[in-house]
């Protein structure tokens, strides 16, 4: 059964870094096809050959006045007259904004997300490179001491992916800034987000290192609990390796969390090579110092902690110097005032309340989640030992197929912004009854409800492939997991249950990112208050089986799935309104 487990361990990491291989070679070549057509087709138009900017100028002196008028509106959704001297940008600037602006087709959409999958998946995976060095080679002095290293680290990397977790409201604000940025071409807001977040992820990075090591302790003792079954001193023990590896993994939060955002930039700019290069150096480096700290020094869990601080700061540090790099290019060619925003910079009053707007919803938003997630755990525990263990094998599988779901949200906060920006400017446009010769075309209010339609149908066959995999290992595969048979039988109960969920999952991330990517961040905190409630209702109150944990999760996908579908066909619509003038205006034309 050992040689079983690490030939199987070996060639899960053997196949993901294969993957990764393969996703940074079809980058490269992607790379250099794109250069190609770069080179062909920004060419100048010939001497005395009008521009296709020229040619698409409205005829009537009346309508270039409206559209003069509308371009200098003040408001966030139109681009103001200060800025206008900020859009003159490079030519990589301009055509990496340039796809934002489009309508991304299927091609594309499969390989943003299967780069984004490769990419956060990498996670789990390394955490089960972690146990395992740790309960293999940490009882070489005795077993005791793998049971204790093990124990100890469940609660530290709880505390430290819950605090990293809860920073990804960081990432995703400014996913949505960024991608509403490069859909405006506007590059001096584009530099001036980037310091902002830059600078907010350093702050909250060195508040998560101050808090662990004042306040770890209790924390720690809070997540273990007051009812272990270990002895006192077994306890105590516990509570110092885990403690010991939260002080050292939090060294790095600092330039953890900018890490976080970086990579948000970067596939916010559709950069998939930079993410996956660092993921590759991060699973490299991880591995070989378990190996050698771990397995030959016999550092133990302090051990791993040092191998995962290592590869932390090899990867993050990658991802913020390519950062680093693309800033200073878009600040060439630029007014002074942009080219002296520096890279790391809190933000004014009036940009942290623009922040704090997008940012503060979401970060409730992973807040609730944390808490529904946390609750079915409690209610599980109350049914004992065994549902309890049985749980958490059933959402280790649920949270590892869950990052399909995330890329696919990622993907509409990326994508939908800029065609989400250009559909309201459209609709502006009719409304000031300017004529379909303007900037903006009629299949802008279209482009987004059919982006959406696409990301649906990846999310439904994501959806079958996680049902029927997640079912599966839950189903006929627990003993991998474990060779107590109340608790495989257990696991085969509830396992139609957690498929169900697992179908719905993306789908629901799908729509979920797509209200973020509208900045419909009040309707998602109601949304969520209402499901929390009536999640924790259920728990409460009907939910007398362990079984009826699973009832519960099927039944928190349903409610957000339908709360978010309704909003997201009616948000991405073309009103009657806006249908019926346009109607008149092409009639008049």
């Amino acid at each position: 059964m050992i040689g079983r487990k690490k030939i199987t361990s070996a060639s899960l990491i053997s196949i993901y870094i294969c993957c990764i291989i393969l996703l940074l070679l079809r980058n490269t070549a992607v790379g250099f096809q794109s250069a190609i057509q770069c080179k062909n087709h920004c060419r100048p138009a010939p001497l005395g050959q009008p521009s296709l900017s020229a040619q698409r100028k409205p005829t009537s002196i009346l309508q270039q006045r409206r559209i003069i008028a509308l371009s200098a509106a003040p408001s966030d959704e139109t681009i103001d007259n200060d800025s206008s001297s900020s859009r003159t940008s490079t030519t990589k600037s301009s055509s990496s904004s340039s796809s934002f602006i489009g309508l991304p087709s299927f091609k594309k959409i499969f390989f943003f997300v299967a780069s984004t999958v490769v990419i956060w998946i990498s996670e789990p995976l390394l955490s089960l490179v972690d146990s395992a060095v740790v309960g293999r080679y940490a009882s070489s002095s005795s077993s005791q001491t793998s049971v204790i290293q093990l124990a100890a680290l469940g609660p530290a990397t709880m505390l430290c992916d819950s605090t990293m977790y809860l920073t990804t409201f960081i990432s995703m604000a400014t996913t949505n800034k960024m991608a509403r940025a490069f859909a405006k071409n506007d590059v001096k807001d584009q530099v001036s987000t980037l310091s902002h977040v830059m600078g907010v992820s350093l702050a909250v990075g060195t508040f998560i290192t101050l808090l662990i090591n004042l306040a770890g302790y209790d924390i720690l003792a809070a997540i273990i609990g007051p009812a272990s079954t270990l002895s006192l001193e077994t306890s105590k023990e516990v509570l110092k390796a885990s403690l010991d590896y939260s002080r050292i993994r939090s060294i790095v939060s600092p330039l953890a969390v900018m890490g976080l955002t970086s990579q948000a930039v970067l596939l916010c700019s559709q950069d998939t090579k930079t993410p996956a290069l660092a993921v590759l150096v991060a699973s490299i480096v991880n591995v070989i110092g378990d190996y050698i700290l771990v397995a030959k020094m016999n550092w133990g869990i302090r051990g791993a902690a040092l191998a995962t601080s290592m590869a932390s700061i090899l990867a993050n540090g990658l991802l913020v110097r390519k950062v680093w790099q693309m800033m200073h290019r878009w600040k060439e060619n630029q007014p002074q005032n942009v080219q002296n925003v520096p890279f790391l910079s809190l933000p004014n009053r009036e940009a942290f309340i623009s922040l704090l707007k997008l940012a503060g919803p979401i970060f409730f938003v992973l807040i609730g989640k944390i808490l529904g997630y946390s609750s079915m755990t409690i209610r599980a525990g109350s049914f004992g030992f065994v549902p309890l263990a049985c749980h958490n094998v059933l959402m280790r599988v649920f949270f590892f197929f869950a990052t399909f779901g995330d890329a696919l949200s990622h993907s509409a906060q990326t994508f939908l912004p800029g065609l989400l920006y250009r559909k309201n400017l459209r609709e502006k446009a009719i409304t000031t009854a300017l004529s379909k010769d303007s900037n903006t075309t009629s299949s802008d209010s279209t482009n987004a409800r059919t982006l959406t339609k696409r990301l649906l149908l990846f999310s439904c066959v994501a959806g079958i492939f996680n049902s029927l995999a997640g079912r599966y290992i839950a189903n006929s595969a627990g003993g991998t997991f474990t060779t107590d048979s109340s608790l495989v039988a257990l696991m085969s109960r509830a396992s139609p249950w957690m498929g169900l969920a697992n179908f719905i999952h993306p789908i629901t991330m799908t729509l979920e990112g797509s209200i973020i990517a509208g900045r419909d961040t009040g309707y998602l905190v109601g949304t969520y208050v209402f499901s929390l409630v009536l999640l924790l209702s259920h728990l409460k109150f009907v939910c007398s089986k362990f079984v009826a944990v699973y009832h519960a999760l099927l039944l928190f996908q349903l409610v957000r799935i339908t709360q978010f579908g309704f909003r997201v066909w009616k948000r991405t619509s073309v009103s009657s309104t806006i249908k019926s003038t346009s109607k008149l205006i092409e009639g008049t034309t």
